[in-house]
């Protein structure tokens, strides 16, 4: 069963778009966690896979991450990767490798002038698009 609804950080699209950008001409990867269903962290993992156009998780740094997750008391909510060239759906090899239906998929395409995120679930199969919320982090100058 999907949340009814997934909020993310604006921290935390900052944190990915900084680490996509830097894996180009590769995708970027990692994991999306937090509380409930709110994300309030972004875990880079590195992609070690050589083909432009598809990513796996380092396991080692995959193992560390989920430790660290399990000390901070966070939820795993979902799995990002980027796109570097194609618009921010997932591919038929996305789809088909895809084996966390519990997870929600995000994709952050840097392909054209913006950098744009969408999130998906992936359930036997079918592609349902996911709407979230964006929550904006308090910058140091505003009041409490």
């Amino acid at each position: 069963m999907t949340p009814p609804h997934i909020s993310i950080h604006s921290r935390v699209i900052s944190e990915i778009e900084h680490h996509c950008r830097k894996q180009l001409p590769r995708e970027g990867c990692g994991i999306l966690a937090g509380q409930d269903c709110e994300i309030t962290h972004f875990f880079p993992i590195p992609n070690q896979d050589q083909n432009p156009r598809s990513f796996s998780f380092d396991p080692q740094v995959f193992v560390h991450t989920l430790r660290r997750m399990r000390e901070l008391h966070l939820s795993w909510l979902g799995i990002l990767h980027s796109h570097p060239r194609t618009a921010p759906y997932p591919s038929r090899r996305d789809i088909h490798q895809w084996q966390y239906p519990n997870l929600t998929s995000w994709i952050l395409s840097l392909h054209g002038n913006r950098p744009a995120l969408s999130a998906f679930w992936i359930q036997n199969g079918r592609v349902i698009p996911v709407l979230y919320q964006v929550i904006a982090d308090r910058t140091k100058n505003q009041r409490s």
